[in-house]
């Protein structure tokens, strides 16, 4: 015994049912639309990141610009590298350097939803 296709299927195949096409366009279209605001959202955030990312460089570089300074001047004018200010001068820039590293390390995993 054969059976019968179902003419509800039959009139979808060939396009004839307008309502199962609609709903089909409208899954369609919040789907799309979904994709669009993730992106845009994604786009914003990475944005706000390297933005964050640019402050944070210019704020150590802000700091660190007197330390280079003296690196530099005592580079320069032929001091010894291994004297009193210059380690307090390198411990500086050393524990400025730690400190960036560790905000960083904490924004990253803030901004991935990890727990530090």
């Amino acid at each position: 015994m054969k059976e019968s296709p179902d003419p509800k299927l039959l009139d979808a195949l060939a396009g004839l049912d307008a309502e199962a096409n609609m709903a089909v366009v409208q899954r369609t279209r919040r789907a799309v639309m979904e994709a669009a605001h993730k992106m845009r959202d994604s786009e914003l955030r990475r944005r706000y990141n390297f933005g964050l990312v640019v402050l944070a460089v210019g704020a150590l570089l802000m700091f660190l610009t007197p330390t280079l300074w003296v690196v530099a001047e005592d580079a320069f004018s032929g001091e010894q590298w291994l004297d009193a200010p210059m380690i307090t001068v390198l411990l500086v820039a050393t524990t400025a350097m730690t400190i960036f590293a560790a905000v960083l390390a904490h924004w990253s995993s803030r901004s991935r939803g990890e727990s530090v």
